[in-house]
Formats: structure tokens, C-alpha cells, sequence
């Protein structure tokens, strides 16, 4: 095919309703040889064809075909898919149009892809459709109906894979088809390979036409329609099989495709009872043909009584609910208007109101149950001979379904882009009582809406103009859209311009609905609620401890950071016996201690945005805080991590900071694996929640700090790209003393406990403490060289802590010795866990390197083998089972490690090897793409071994999150994640002898003579690399005389 794209339109009688059509056409991007618009005339009687064939003989970007008329646009469009020239095919509506870049971008979107299928985000300007808002607010590379809810979007205006189409033999219905969309749609998004969405920039308009005139009928043909949805039903079911997916498509059909009709405001505006009747028994007859009792079970909320009365063909309760239903509102009234970290926030609050008084839709709680506003369904109980009742309508399981969308649109085009919110759930007990006692409680949907001057359209800034503020207000089976309104006591909107974007409040169209009015313009600058004009962006707090020459070292690379003075300060926390030189250099000033934690002091002192807390001794990167800034300003993040270095006794969390992440949570990330603050903390949250490290020193004061810290937050982001923070050495730990430490720990339990709900955030909490402040607390020397009663003391509190304050679930969830380990703490069972901790001491990975080489495209290649093993020798695995049983134990302990099955990531199979390049000079830790194999091999006594072999090759130029090596010498390492432990060790002792490997230097990706260069290491022999300029030759002695000479006279000294 020689064309990227072919547009088919189906055209019949369309008149001056294509103009915009055509107009829309000649404006795209894509160049006019790369694509054609074929139209196909069903049998027009206007003057359309003549029209079009005009076009057509002077423009070449043009095509016609004429046929007889078929009734409806399946024809049409199957005889297009069968003309077509283009690579891609995209379907336009006569009378719809498409942004000037859309066919450009979707088409580069879906080509890199491999795109069976591309979505471009949709602009509505009719009622008559809703934008799947949720599934199109940002690109999507590659989906597919398991991974996006594709069966939001199943209007046929897309661009598809022409050779797909055909491949697939997917054609439309041929004559008058209601619903035709769906039948095409059903096994072309369910069998597609790859499915990508353009959510950055409006593609397709639908335009409201000045007759009303759209292909779809809002009266039905009940025979008609009915039959029509059961062929689209076989197919879904022809595509599917029992179960989740098949409900979640039959769900969706019954939302849109049969309860619409049955719901305000269309079965409202039917013109008699008769009809009602007529069409509420024929959808009832495909319901209960096809729609499965997990269908029904999906439902929330007012959905459900709604459904009992249709499948029970009540039409008089199902219209009566309708009225009712259109009297329900959604309300959203402006509370609070401010910019914070370069966003306009506009705090509101949202509810539902019913009936005529507009009374507030309430919940009753019944004990721990809770009901839905029984008005809403009283009276629409059953006589004697029509079927189910109507029961309580219990919404417990369904009250985060309260909820908001926020969205901007624009006034003069209708493009629409959805904006970023933060929400909380408030109940507003309402006075007086239920008949029956119960309480009864408001919902109040408490909301914060960003709109970012620089992003909020998909990335980039909104078009100038004036745009609306719209809210959609939802409840478990309640929808409705409103304006975002003012009320008396809302607060005037403030003007703000950020990055040559001003935006400011514009005139209200006609009603109360606020909006936004965006134009060109740098006055008045954005700036924080309540924050002076001068205020830094970043407040760096800095105890100054007593090691001078470590505090000096934190100076320096405070000061030399790659950023303007005014951008940042630094608070350096000190009394009158610590150490400070002066004269303090720009921009560090002094702040007397006050007696509580220094880190506190700082914080009190701080007008940055951000706070960060740096240890003395530690260093930043040179270009650390504008870079951990702009990405979470960018991400609009409360806390932002940067990837750390680690130092002897430090450790850091390196699967957290392998890549970036823009959005981490606790409860998908390994967030509560780094748990110290040296990180980026919204300073407006910290002080409105109150957070501080303590008025007296506490071993885990950092921890309680920051985790609470990323439990109030928003949004964490996660820096993984940059070095940010190389730690120093800690100190060697004070003496433990057990009693106070887990005082501390339960009290932090306790606060996690309050914050959360029950699942993974505080599961991966109590996790990690269980992991690094009891299992690892018992390990190493730390249990043998304790008395009698300092182990007593020790497993006590651990016990304690165990009992009442961990959940069963996060125990649950350790690896299977972790639990043994657990359950002799509990049985009180020494002298098995003195031999069971020192025999977890010596766990490690024997690494085996078998290559290391350039290969042609300028790569480094490494080939090695990983193996698990304990008191030096491989760790022993069952016989076919995923059960370890370490043959260097007692026989007691090995049954009890045998009994716990290997689950999750400790399974055999799942064990993973990952090559690790290591700067030697800042500690930073760069994982590499390695692919692995494991292998159980035969071991001793019938048992076996595993073994995983590793490959990865990485490119000098890149290697680097996306940049070149740097000049030093860079180490390998392996991180070995096997049978519940992760050990890492450095590669390249361990090697055959024959053949010898070769290691030869390359020339640097940035050249200037500089190379990188494998070697062994001395004594260890280990495999590194040295980037850099070759050290020069020595050159030989200009006398060899005068070398004798001096080789003589250095005999007689050491003889001497």
C-alpha cells in the first residue's frame, strides 16, 4: 500500500453538512500524498454526488464511490474497507470533522506500535454521546481490552489496520442496523493484538448538527433493536467465554445499550404508556436471554433496584423510578481558590440533592451496614402478583464509588481535558434520627482540582479562550454532570501566570458556573498561598552534628549545586558547641537550635515549598535539587525521593530507584523499603498535618517521620534516573536497647494503623518492619552475643510487638524460613534460631563468569551463572517440589523449612539474576536488561540445586539512565533474587582459566580520546571498566648508563 491512510466517509444526502468535512480534511499535517478521503454515496438524491465528484476531478487527495442505496452506512463503509489504499483506515461520520494533526499522530502512534487499532481522543458537542473521558485523558502506546477498559470506546471512529480488517473478515451489518457500531466493534477491539490511544490532542469532533438530524434514533424499534442487540450479544459470546471479561461487556451493554432507554431522561420522553411496555418487554426478553446472574452482581447501588424491577417487567415502578431519578442532582460549590506549586487549586465540595425541595441524599447506617436514601425507592415495593420486592438498597461494600471528575472545556470548541483531583469521602451527620434510630449521614465529596497553566491539556497548555469548569458528580449507581459553581461564601478566584500562561477568572455564560479565562501574559506571577514574594523553592535542613570535616563536605556540594541562589537555602541547625564555619557561604544561614530535633527546628524555619533533610556527611549531586524540584513539580508530587548511593552501613532500596516513577504508592511500590528523609516534602503538607521528627532523640523518629509523610501525600514520585544523594559511612550503632526501640516501633505501628485501611499500603509497612527491625535484629552476631537475659529482654518485646500489633496479613505474606524464624521468636525456641540465624548468615551467591566481550554494534556483552548457596555450598531444593532443605541443618529445623512451600517471588522458578554496573567513585548502581534461564540440576541425596544463568549487554552511550559512562572506574555486580533471599556479589573472580577472556579498549561514545576500558581488578581479579584517557606510555631512559648507574647505587642503599 502506498498510502498511509485512507479516510472513508459514508456520505447520503449530506449537503453543506460535509463542508467542515472537507475544510477539516485539506488542513491536516499529514501530507496530502500520504493519505486519501474516500467518499462512499449510498445512493444520495441530493446534489452531494455531484459535489463530491467536482472534488474529486480537482483534487487527487479526493476519492469517489457511487452506489445504490443500502439504507445505512455498513455498506458503504465494507465496500471502503475493500477500496482502500491505505495502510490504516479511519472512519469519519459525514458530518463530523478531525483535528489538523490527528491523522498524523495517530497514524505515527499506531505504526510504531504495530497498532491493530488506534483511539483518538473525542470532542463532543452534542448530548447525545459521552466521551470516555477516563480512558482517553493521556496516550496509551500499546493496550488491549485485558489491560484498558477498551469497552468504554466502542463507536466505530477510529483508525484500524487495513490488513487486519480483511485478515479478520470484520465487516459491518449491510441495511438499516441500530447498533451497528457495536456488532463491528465486538471482535475487532476483542481480537486486536495492540490497541493505542492519543490522549494528548483532540482528534475527533462530533458536531452538533442545527437540524438535530444524527443517525442514531432515540425511539426504537423494540422488535427491531431487540433482535439487533442479540446478534451483537452471540457475538460477544462467540469471542468469549463464561466468566469476568464476558460480565464486563455484558455489563456495559446493559448500562448503555439497554437500561439507557429504560432510564431518565429518554423513557421519560416517550409519548405513551404503550410504548414504555412495548420496549421495556422486549429489552427484558434479551436480558434475560443472555445477561448472567454475575452481570447483576457487578451492579451498584440505585442499578440494582432499577434491574429487579425491569427483569421483574414492571413498567409503571420502572417509569415511576425514572421520574424520581430525574430529580436527583448533583451539586458542586466552590470552597476554596488558591495556586500552590505552580497550580491553581479550586477546592470544592460536591453532593446529591432529590425531589422537588431538593432534600440532600442521605445514607443510613444501620450497625457497620449502610443504606441508600430509601426515598428513592419507597413505594415501588411489588403487589401480590408482580414479582421480586424491592429490599433495602445496602451500599457498604460501594462507598468509595462517591467520587468526582473534573473537567475544563472549552467555551468556543468543546474540546474537553480532564483535570487532575484529589478527594476525600466526608460524612455530615444530619440532625434527628431514622424512624428506626439509624443514623443519618450526608456524603460529602470534599475535592481538590489542579489546573497547571503548563499541562492541564494533555500535557501542554490550554489553548487561549475562555473554558468552563464541569464536574461529574458520581455515587454507587448516581451520575450527574454540573457546573462547578459559587455560592455566596466562595472565595474570588486569584489570577496567576506561570511560564507566559495567565490565567484568571472569566464572566460566567448565562448561569453560575465559574470559568477560567487563559490567555498570553506573565503578570501576576503564580506564587504560593501565603508564601512571600521572595520565598525559595527548596529549604535544605542541615543539623551540624559534630564532625566538622563532615558537616564541610554537605557544604560543599550544597554550594555547588547547579542552580540559582535564589532557588534554594539552606538552614544549617546548630548550637552554640557545634562547629560552624564562617563566614557561612551563600545561600546557608545559621539557625540556633532550639532544643528539639534539629531537623524540626529547621522545618520551623523554612519558607521553601520543599523541605529536604540532609544528614551531615552526605552529599548531593550537583544538579540534585533542581532536578528532584522539577519532577515533582512536574509529577505534582507532595514527596519526592531521589536515588540514593549507599554507604557502609546504609543501605539503599535498589529495586525502588531502578527507574522512575512518577506515581508511586505504598501500596504497588516498594516505597516502604526507603523510609529515610531525604527526600522532598511539601512544606504546606508537613505543617497541616502537624508532622515532626520529636522532641526527643528516637532511633526511628526518621522512619515514623517519613512514613506518615508518604501516607498523607497525594502523590510520591520517585526519582530513579539521577544520583541525587551519596550517603557517608554511618556510624557504629549505639547500644541497642530493646525496650525503648519497640516502644517506638508500636507506636509507629499504631499511627500506620490509624492511616490506613486494611491491605497492601499496610501490609508493605508492617512488612518491612517486621523484615528490618525484628528479623534483621535477630541475625547476624547480634542474638549469639547476647546473655540469657539480654536475648530474653530482646525476644520479649519482639513478641510483644508481634501480639496484637502486626498484621496477620503482612506475616502471611514473608518468605517461608521468615515465618520459621517468626514461630520460634513465638515458641520461644533459642537455641533453633541461634543455629538457623547463623546458618542465614552465610547465605550468599556463587557467581561464575563465562564471557565478556564487544560486540559489533559498539555493545558490551557479559554471560555468567548465579547459584544460591548457604555454609558454602549450594542450597539444596526438594526433589520436584518448590520446597528448600538445607542438608547443613539439623534434621528439626530442615523439616520445618521443608513444610513452608516456596510462594510468590521465592519460587524456583521465578529466580532472577541482574547484572549491575557500579560507580565506584559515588556508589551509584545502574540494573541492566538481563535475561535469564533457571536451571534444577541434580544435587546430593536425592535433592537438587538451582542454577541461573545470566546475559546482558549495555551500550557506553546510554547506559547511564540515557547517558554515557562518566569518566572513573565502574564495577560489576550481580543481584542474585532467589528462593526468598536477595544476595549481590561482584563478578569476574570466578572464571574458566582456558579459554582466556580477552579485554580490549573501545573508544569512548564522546571520543576526545578517551576510552573505556575492561580489566581485572588486583588482587581480586573481579571484571570493572576504567573511562578515561589513557595513562601515556613511559618512555624509556634517554641513557642506559645512567639506568645501570642508578640501578647500582639503589643496590648499595639496600645493602646499606
Amino acid at each position: 500500500m502506498s498510502l498511509k491512510v485512507t479516510v472513508v466517509v459514508p456520505t447520503y444526502n449530506s449537503g453543506v453538512l460535509i463542508e467542515p468535512l472537507i475544510d477539516a480534511m485539506k488542513r491536516q499535517t499529514l501530507p496530502a500524498d500520504e493519505f486519501e478521503v474516500l467518499f462512499v454515496d449510498d445512493g444520495s438524491t441530493d446534489t452531494t454526488p455531484d459535489r463530491l465528484e467536482e472534488l474529486a476531478a480537482r483534487d487527487p487527495l479526493f476519492r469517489l464511490i457511487r452506489l445504490a442505496n443500502s439504507g445505512w452506512p455498513g455498506h458503504p463503509r465494507n465496500v471502503a474497507i475493500e477500496a482502500a489504499r491505505g495502510e490504516y483506515i479511519q472512519f469519519v461520520d459525514h458530518d463530523d470533522r478531525m483535528g489538523p494533526e490527528a491523522l498524523e499522530r495517530m497514524y505515527a502512534m499506531g505504526r510504531r506500535n504495530g497498532s491493530d487499532i488506534v483511539i483518538g481522543k473525542v470532542t463532543i458537542t452534542h448530548r447525545l454521546r459521552g466521551a470516555p473521558h477516563g480512558l482517553m485523558k493521556r496516550n496509551r502506546e500499546s493496550v488491549t481490552y485485558k489491560s484498558a477498559a477498551l469497552h468504554d470506546s466502542l463507536t466505530v471512529h477510529k483508525m484500524y489496520r487495513t490488513r487486519y480488517l480483511r485478515e479478520q473478515g470484520i465487516l459491518f451489518p449491510v441495511g438499516h442496523y441500530v447498533g451497528e457500531d457495536l456488532l463491528f466493534m465486538v471482535p475487532a477491539v476483542l481480537r486486536a493484538g495492540s490497541v493505542s490511544i492519543v490522549g494528548d490532542y483532540p482528534c475527533y469532533f462530533y458536531l452538533e448538527r442545527e437540524d438535530g438530524g444524527h443517525a442514531t434514533p432515540t425511539r426504537l424499534d423494540p422488535a427491531g433493536y431487540s433482535g439487533n442487540l442479540r446478534e451483537i450479544f452471540d457475538a460477544l459470546l462467540a469471542e468469549t467465554g463464561p466468566g469476568p471479561v464476558r460480565d464486563t461487556w455484558l455489563r456495559r451493554f446493559w448500562r448503555a445499550d439497554l437500561v439507557k432507554y429504560l432510564s431518565e431522561p429518554i423513557f421519560l420522553d416517550y409519548p405513551d404508556d404503550s410504548y414504555r411496555d412495548e420496549l421495556l418487554q422486549a429489552l427484558r426478553a434479551v436480558a434475560a436471554d443472555y445477561l448472567t446472574e454475575g452481570v447483576y452482581e457487578g451492579l451498584t447501588g440505585l442499578e440494582r433496584p432499577r434491574a429487579v424491577l425491569v427483569r421483574a417487567g414492571r413498567t409503571a415502578a420502572v417509569t415511576e423510578l425514572a421520574r424520581r431519578g430525574a430529580t436527583l442532582v448533583g451539586h458542586a460549590h466552590l470552597t476554596s481558590a488558591y495556586w500552590h506549586r505552580d497550580r491553581l487549586r479550586l477546592a470544592f465540595d460536591a453532593h446529591f440533592t432529590y425531589g422537588a425541595e431538593g432534600e440532600p441524599i442521605t445514607v443510613e447506617r444501620h450497625g457497620d451496614r449502610c443504606l441508600l436514601h430509601p426515598a428513592l425507592i419507597k413505594g415501588l415495593g411489588p403487589g401480590p402478583d408482580d414479582g421480586p420486592g424491592l429490599g433495602p438498597v445496602d451500599i457498604t461494600d460501594d462507598l468509595q464509588r462517591f467520587r468526582v471528575d473534573v473537567f475544563l472545556r472549552h467555551r468556543g470548541t468543546a474540546v474537553t481535558w480532564m483535570l487532575p483531583r484529589d478527594l476525600d469521602l466526608h460524612w455530615e451527620e444530619l440532625p434527628g434520627t431514622a424512624p428506626d434510630g439509624s443514623l443519618r449521614l450526608r456524603p460529602v465529596i470534599r475535592t481538590t482540582a489542579a489546573v497547571d497553566p503548563r499541562r492541564a491539556a494533555g500535557g501542554g497548555a490550554p489553548d487561549e479562550g475562555v473554558w468552563e469548569l464541569q464536574v461529574r458528580v458520581l455515587g454507587p449507581g448516581l451520575d450527574r454532570h454540573t457546573d462547578l459553581t459559587a455560592t455566596p461564601a466562595s472565595p474570588p478566584i486569584p489570577a496567576g501566570a506561570v511560564a507566559g500562561v495567565r490565567v484568571t477568572a472569566a464572566e460566567p455564560a448565562g448561569g453560575a458556573g465559574l470559568a477560567l479565562r487563559v490567555e498570553a501574559g506573565d503578570e501576576p506571577a503564580a506564587g504560593d498561598a501565603g508564601a512571600p514574594a521572595d520565598a525559595p523553592l527548596v529549604s535544605v535542613v542541615l543539623p551540624a552534628g559534630d564532625d566538622a570535616e563532615q558537616l564541610a563536605v554537605s557544604l560543599a556540594s550544597l554550594t555547588a549545586q547547579s542552580w540559582r541562589d535564589d532557588a534554594y537555602e539552606v538552614l544549617l541547625v546548630a548550637d552554640a558547641s557545634q562547629p560552624v564555619p564562617a563566614p557561612l557561604p551563600s545561600p546557608v544561614r545559621l539557625v540556633p537550635h532550639d532544643g528539639t530535633d534539629p531537623r524540626d527546628t529547621g522545618a520551623a524555619a523554612a519558607r521553601g515549598t520543599y523541605l529536604f533533610f540532609l544528614r551531615p556527611g552526605d552529599r548531593l549531586g550537583d544538579q540534585a535539587l533542581r532536578r528532584m524540584y522539577d519532577y515533582g513539580l512536574a509529577h505534582d508530587a507532595d514527596v519526592v525521593a531521589g536515588k540514593p548511593a549507599g554507604a557502609k552501613r546504609r543501605s539503599v532500596p535498589k529495586e525502588l530507584y531502578a527507574r522512575d516513577r512518577p506515581s508511586a504508592t505504598l501500596a504497588k511500590d516498594p516505597l516502604a523499603n526507603s523510609l529515610t528523609a531525604d527526600k522532598l516534602f511539601d512544606r504546606a503538607m508537613i505543617q497541616r498535618h502537624g508532622l515532626r521528627f520529636g522532641a526527643s532523640p528516637h532511633p526511628l523518629a526518621e522512619q515514623a517521620f517519613t512514613a506518615e509523610a508518604m501516607l498523607r501525600a497525594r502523590r510520591t514520585a520517585v526519582l530513579g534516573s539521577y544520583l541525587c544523594c551519596s550517603y557517608a559511612p554511618a556510624a557504629k550503632a549505639a547500644d541497642f536497647v530493646p525496650g525503648p526501640y519497640y516502644a517506638g516501633l508500636r507506636a509507629m505501628l499504631t499511627t500506620v494503623d490509624r492511616l490506613t485501611e486494611p491491605g497492601p499500603a499496610r501490609d508493605r509497612l508492617h512488612q518491612r518492619w517486621l523484615r528490618v527491625e525484628m528479623l534483621e535484629k535477630l541475625g547476624g552476631t547480634r542474638l549469639p552475643d547476647l546473655d540469657d537475659a539480654g536475648r530474653r529482654e530482646l525476644l520479649g518485646e519482639i513478641r510483644t510487638t508481634l501480639d496484637g500489633y502486626v498484621s496477620p496479613t503482612a506475616t502471611a505474606g514473608l518468605s517461608g524460613r521468615q515465618r520459621v524464624t517468626l514461630a520460634l521468636v513465638a515458641e520461644d525456641r533459642v537455641d533453633d534460631l541461634l543455629e538457623l540465624t547463623r546458618w542465614e548468615g552465610t547465605a550468599g551467591c556463587r557467581l561464575l563468569l563465562r564471557d565478556a566481550r564487544w560486540l559489533a554494534d559498539g555493545t558490551f556483552e557479559v554471560d555468567f551463572t548465579a547459584r544460591p548457596v548457604a555454609d558454602g555450598r549450594p542450597l539444596e531444593l526438594l526433589a520436584g517440589e518448590d520446597r528448600i532443605g538445607p542438608l547443613s541443618l539439623s534434621a528439626g529445623l530442615r523439616a520445618r523449612l521443608a513444610a513452608q512451600p516456596l510462594t510468590g517471588p521465592a519460587q524456583p522458578a521465578r529466580a532472577k539474576a541482574v547484572l549491575v554496573l557500579r560507580e565506584r567513585a559515588t556508589g551509584a548502581q545502574y540494573p541492566l536488561t538481563t535475561t535469564c534461564e533457571v536451571v534444577r540440576e541434580p544435587g546430593e541425596e536425592g535433592m537438587e540445586r538451582l542454577l541461573v544463568t545470566g546475559r546482558a549487554a549495555f551500550d557506553p552511550a546510554t547506559v547511564v539512565s540515557g547517558t554515557a559512562l562518566t569518566d572513573g572506574a565502574w564495577d560489576f555486580h550481580v543481584r542474585l533474587t532467589a528462593l526468598g533471599w536477595t544476595r549481590t556479589a561482584r563478578l569476574g573472580a570466578d572464571r574458566p582459566a582456558e579459554p582466556a577472556l580477552t579485554l580490549a579498549p573501545r573508544p569512548h561514545p564522546d571520543g576526545n580520546g578517551r576510552t573505556v576500558t575492561p580489566y581485572w581488578t588486583k588482587p581480586q581479579q573481579d571484571l570493572s571498566l576504567r573511562v578515561g584517557r589513557p595513562k601515556p606510555t613511559a618512555t624509556a631512559p634517554a641513557s642506559p648508563h645512567r639506568g645501570l648507574v642508578t640501578r647500582a647505587l639503589g643496590k648499595l642503599r639496600r645493602r646499606a
